[in-house]
């Protein structure tokens, strides 16, 4: 069963179609969630480029239905450049965050990593949007472990500027504006995130199951979690996150 439902979700991403809110076979447990996700990456046949990390917000656990944040995985096919225009299904969201990319592998290990050697493995941090939204249908309040059985809910990421030196930016609390079609419609910050850091993001993540035993890569895209929000989005959109001195991100949609 577990192999069958991760290959309906993996073709009904590529498909861009949805299947029923209660699937067969939806998962009842975050193992159980995480098992489906495994199987769904075997059934791309694509290597994976990185991953997110989605309930970066405590208020996010009651609203979702999880306990702790979650990871999902992220493809080449569906990572673009910044100013891309692309289609978008209803119930479709953004949101705004700091992406790292990392210049060495971060094996799992025991012992927790400390800020230092995450630091030292960190080749680049990018202003970025995440696209979100379920392979089934219904919203995602609720969905619970069907969202890791989904690959976290990504639909695509939005990669912008790349910056090699972040050292005089503050990534405890670096501000972030959103606005869709030149009005603002949120602000954030990177404080809003569990961690004090958004580098402490990978060290949580290399805690979790899911990652073991691959660990992270040098190469990897991690996506440490939303600034702005879930924010939806429709056909038409113009849609932009201000990150300051750090630059902007941007996409439309149609």
């Amino acid at each position: 069963m577990t192999a069958d439902v991760a290959q309906q979700l993996w073709q009904a991403r590529i498909s861009a179609t949805k299947l029923a809110s209660n699937f067969a076979g939806s998962p009842a447990t975050e193992a159980e969630g995480y098992a489906i996700q495994a199987a769904m990456i075997a059934a791309s046949g694509l290597p994976l480029v990185g991953w997110k990390i989605g309930a970066t917000v405590e208020a996010l656990f009651a609203m979702l239905g999880v306990s702790q944040p979650f990871l999902g995985p992220l493809f080449e096919r569906f990572t673009h450049d910044n100013g891309v225009e692309l289609p978008v299904l209803p119930g479709t969201s953004i949101e705004s965050e700091i992406t790292v990319r990392l210049q060495s592998d971060l094996p799992c290990r025991a012992q927790p990593y400390g800020r230092a050697e995450l630091e030292a493995a960190v080749a680049a941090i990018y202003p970025s949007f995440e696209i979100v939204g379920a392979r089934f249908e219904g919203e995602l309040a609720g969905a619970g472990f069907r969202v890791i059985a989904d690959g976290g809910a990504n639909i695509g990421t939005i990669v912008g500027p790349e910056i090699r030196d972040w050292s005089s930016y503050d990534l405890a609390d670096h501000p972030v504006k959103l606005s869709i079609n030149g009005e603002p419609v949120n602000t954030g910050s990177t404080a809003v995130l569990l961690w004090d850091h958004v580098f402490d993001a990978l060290g949580w993540c290399l805690k979790q199951p899911a990652l073991s035993p691959r660990g992270f890569r040098a190469g990897d895209l991690i996506m440490t979690g939303t600034c702005t929000g879930i924010t939806p989005i429709s056909p038409g959109d113009a849609v932009m996150a201000d990150f300051g001195a750090m630059g902007q991100v941007r996409a439309t949609f149609v």
